[in-house]
């Protein structure tokens, strides 16, 4: 997880969901994630966004704070829910719409 500086909090804060959308580290982890099947191919049937609450993101591994937005997508594996950091979610669907343009091709 990468981190910077806010003057309004002590301390270090996580970079903003604009920045990991520029992580390449993240989006090839991501990538390898679905290539896996721990990450599913799916449009979510159901999302519900909101704080986080310390659990940790299906994408990054790393805990979504009560400062961070989390994203809950119902339909994921198992019938468990995945949880995703904002960021993470983008990266993923975007992903899951580039292979799904792909097998229509």
């Amino acid at each position: 997880m990468l981190w910077r500086y806010s003057p309004h909090r002590k301390g270090a804060t996580p970079l903003s969901t604009e920045s990991q959308l520029r992580n390449t580290e993240l989006r090839t982890r991501i990538h390898r994630l679905i290539d896996q099947g721990s990450l599913p191919v799916m449009r979510p049937e159901r999302v519900a966004g909101g704080y986080g609450f310390g659990r940790k993101c299906d994408a990054c591994d790393e805990p979504i704070t009560r400062d961070q937005i989390e994203y809950e997508v119902e339909g994921g594996r198992y019938g468990v829910p995945l949880e995703l950091h904002l960021g993470c979610y983008v990266l993923w669907q975007l992903d899951c719409a580039e292979r799904t343009r792909e097998s229509r091709s």
